[in-house]
């Protein structure tokens, strides 16, 4: 592919850094593919000012613009072909650059572990979402993300959200969850991916959430993975690869 590939993602406070797990799962896909991309660091007050003048030509909920708008990235920009969304890009990658393969529309584990990882996440958000305010977004979107979040909670400030509903409860419910993606892990022994030796898009998807974890820097990744870490812990070091560029 012999387009340059923007990648609209969110930064970290400097020094600037992925974080967010939509846009890192993007970034892995481009970088087991090895193409070249470019970074471009969009601070959340400013979505909305890129993605609503594609609208038209994508499928964006008009919710997430006017209230969530970072909902809707990554987006990906190729010449003068416009803003990709996620899917779209996915699918031009596996017809233009087959190898090396991933066979997205194959994967027998991605409609479930898709589901799961949303769940999972849904769950233990009031645990994440202060930690994020506090440790992860620079002064630059700190605003906004009071101000929706604390719109998602009734209106309660995130301190309070995390005293309150966060910490060891979320992720005991979510457990059950988290026991099926290990169950998955483990029912192909050649391991460490969900397909044995074989890396898929399900691995980019949950590698992705464990990095998102681990990079909360406290106890949250192992809160998570639970009391059976083992199995989640090699798939991440298996993907460190494509986990290693996180800074352009």
């Amino acid at each position: 592919m012999s387009q340059q590939i923007i990648l609209y993602d969110l930064p970290t406070r400097a020094p600037r850094r992925c974080w967010s797990l939509n846009p890192w799962k993007t970034r892995m896909l481009l970088n087991y593919k090895r193409l070249n991309y470019q970074t471009v660091w969009v601070e959340y007050p400013d979505v909305e000012a890129l993605i609503k003048p594609h609208t038209s030509s994508i499928a964006v909920c008009p919710r997430m613009l006017t209230a969530y708008p970072t909902q809707s990235l990554p987006f990906k920009c190729l010449a003068a072909n416009g803003l990709w969304t996620q899917e779209r890009l996915q699918s031009v990658l596996s017809s233009c650059t087959p190898e090396p393969a991933l066979n997205i529309a194959t994967d027998p584990y991605l409609a479930e572990i898709k589901d799961l990882a949303n769940r999972i996440a849904k769950i233990v958000s009031p645990d994440f979402i202060p930690k994020i305010a506090n440790r992860v977004l620079g002064d630059e979107s700190l605003g906004y993300w009071h101000r929706t979040r604390e719109e998602w909670f009734g209106g309660q400030k995130l301190d309070k959200v995390v005293v309150e509903k966060g910490g060891t409860q979320v992720y005991q419910e979510a457990g059950p969850l988290v026991m099926r993606v290990t169950e998955l892990l483990v029912s192909n022994p050649a391991g460490p991916y969900f397909q044995g030796r074989v890396v898929s898009y399900a691995d980019f998807i949950w590698a992705s959430l464990l990095h998102f974890f681990e990079n909360l820097a406290d106890d949250s990744f192992e809160m998570l993975i639970g009391s059976k870490p083992t199995c989640h812990v090699a798939l991440l070091e298996a993907c460190r690869l494509w986990l290693a560029r996180n800074d352009h």
